[in-house]
């Protein structure tokens, strides 16, 4: 014979329904088709337009998320930079409270790329036996940045205390950027001597023509190049403070401004 069906599974047709079920049942779809919102004749559209609130709901919420996070990204990096300001010196805390000290006073006056390593060579007094030529060359180092290969050859850079200075900053920017990656920072990028040469003639006088022949540069470019060095030049002067390097940095800026660099920054002083 047949084996007999398995505990608990009887045939759909004779399931019997508890009463007390399928009152409750019945009692809610009474319930449902009492309710106001059953007779809606916009029900539908109702219904489309609640979903639509929680989908854009669900999605405001996981861009609030986003944001918090990046948020606090920014923050976990802004206390990195303050670590490394501390340890350099350009902040202190006192009383538990950061402040900034008369070394962080003069970085605020610098504003280039590699504004920390400007600073460092204020303080070290790295700069000030420079003359205007000479101060020229060693601060384009920290402003431009060329689009050689990687396999190209060494950029020609004027002797003397020129090439020696040049090498403490790249000295210095690697301390620096060591600091800054054992905080997990990365903002520093590396020194660039490729318009030293440039730099150093123009500031002596020499014409733009002859500069050009010794540097693969265009006019254009050539012209950028000299006013971020203008920028930086002045910045160094506002914060060597009283002293010979001032007056240096100056004379950068007047040896600097003249013919066409001079000529191109006409439009920007209107």
């Amino acid at each position: 014979g047949l084996a007999p069906p398995p505990p608990g599974r009887g045939n759909a047709g004779s399931a019997s329904v508890d009463p007390a079920v399928e009152r409750e049942v019945q009692e809610l779809r009474a319930r449902l088709k009492a309710h106001p919102c059953h007779v809606c004749p916009d029900r539908e559209d109702h219904d489309r337009w609640a979903q639509r609130w929680f989908k854009l709901d669900r999605d405001a919420a996981t861009l609030r998320r986003r944001v918090e996070n990046r948020t606090n990204t920014v923050a976990r990096q802004f206390d990195r930079v303050c670590e490394v300001l501390t340890a350099l010196g350009y902040l202190a805390t006192h009383d538990g409270e950061v402040k900034v000290t008369g070394q962080g006073r003069r970085l605020m006056r610098l504003y280039s790329e590699l504004d920390l390593v400007a600073a460092e060579c204020l303080r070290t007094g790295l700069w000030d036996e420079l003359t205007v030529p000479e101060l020229a060359a060693v601060l384009s180092v920290l402003v431009f940045e060329a689009r050689r290969p990687d396999d190209a050859s060494p950029p020609r850079v004027p002797g003397g205390q020129v090439r020696d200075v040049i090498k403490e900053m790249v000295k210095l920017w690697g301390q620096l950027d060591a600091l800054e990656r054992e905080h997990h920072l990365d903002f520093l990028r590396q020194p660039d001597a490729g318009f030293a040469w440039a730099a150093y003639r123009w500031a002596e006088g020499d014409e733009l023509d002859d500069v050009l022949e010794v540097v693969e540069l265009a006019a254009g470019d050539f012209v950028r190049w000299m006013k971020q060095l203008l920028d930086l030049a002045g910045q160094v002067a506002d914060a060597s403070g009283d002293g010979p390097l001032r007056e240096t940095a100056r004379g950068v800026v007047t040896a600097v401004r003249r013919g066409v660099v001079a000529y191109s920054g006409l439009g920007d002083e209107d």
